[in-house]
């Protein structure tokens, strides 16, 4: 019994590495793939795409930075990704800390959730005519807002879930009894105990943003202000391509977001799980 049951325990955790590993491989080869590709040029790439490059064409790197203003639209992701993450963050927090201490309704819950469930493109006319109505259209706060509506649903869902679970009851009764009044509370005590569901929110939301291409393409027609995902779109040819430079500019764009990712992934982690079970 007791070797039938361990034999059982090791063929489950032989399946689960092999789903994991077959997993992991699905996920980086396209990364892989593309970075051997970003130093090839068409016959190579038409020719065998998935072989090692040969001869390797390093040229096409200095190339985009010669042909598309790669720098500003760094600068610009950057500050739309930014400007998204602190309005967010700091919003969700003060959103989540109200949901989860101080009211034990679902109803205004269920309602900031359900902004996660409307598709993207059923916002394009609203946000347009309501940008335009504020003169906020083709400008960078008018994108930034437009971002932090859109991630604002999924933020105050973790946020939530993660002051009502890491902020402890008596702390907050102690501080009241202290005379701490609520913004005071929230900015000494909720702030610094959920620094842990902040940076993961804010993490998600700067890959989102940086990442974003939908609504960057709608409502951002200055060239001066095109995100750097835009700028690698230009790229693209109407009849032929130079995918090694696609491949190149596909690189720029992801090396930042896993960068970001690798630095706080620990703290995503613990941030994910820690409003999962209730107490």
């Amino acid at each position: 019994m007791n070797k039938g049951y361990q034999l059982k325990r090791r063929l489950g955790i032989g399946a689960r590495h092999l789903v994991l590993i077959f997993w992991s491989l699905t996920t980086v080869f396209p990364l892989v793939w593309t970075f051997m590709n970003a130093f090839k040029d068409n016959r190579q790439i038409f020719t065998n795409s998935f072989a090692l490059p040969n001869p390797v064409i390093t040229s096409n790197f200095p190339v985009i930075f010669e042909k598309l203003a790669v720098a500003r639209g760094v600068m610009n992701s950057v500050i739309y990704a930014i400007g998204t993450v602190i309005i967010v963050c700091l919003l969700s927090a003060m959103t989540g800390f109200y949901l989860a201490k101080h009211t034990k309704g679902k109803l205004l819950y269920t309602y900031f959730i359900a902004g996660m469930m409307i598709p993207s493109q059923a916002l394009v006319i609203p946000m347009f005519v309501n940008l335009r109505k504020l003169h906020l259209g083709n400008t960078r706060t008018g994108i930034i807002l437009v971002y932090s509506v859109v991630e604002m649903g999924f933020a105050i869902f973790v946020m939530t879930g993660f002051i009502r679970k890491s902020v402890p009851d008596e702390l907050l009764e102690a501080a009241s009894i202290d005379g701490c009044g609520t913004v005071r509370a929230f900015f000494t005590i909720v702030l610094p105990l959920a620094r842990t569901g902040i940076v993961t929110v804010g993490t998600f939301v700067f890959l989102h943003v940086w990442n974003e291409f939908f609504y960057a393409l709608i409502f951002l027609t200055n060239q001066k202000l095109t995100s750097l995902n835009l700028t690698t779109f230009k790229l693209r040819g109407q009849f032929s391509s130079d995918y090694g430079l696609l491949a190149a500019g596909v690189i720029i764009l992801a090396v930042p977001a896993l960068i970001i990712y690798a630095m706080f992934q620990e703290q995503v982690v613990r941030g994910l799980t820690a409003g999962a079970v209730k107490e």
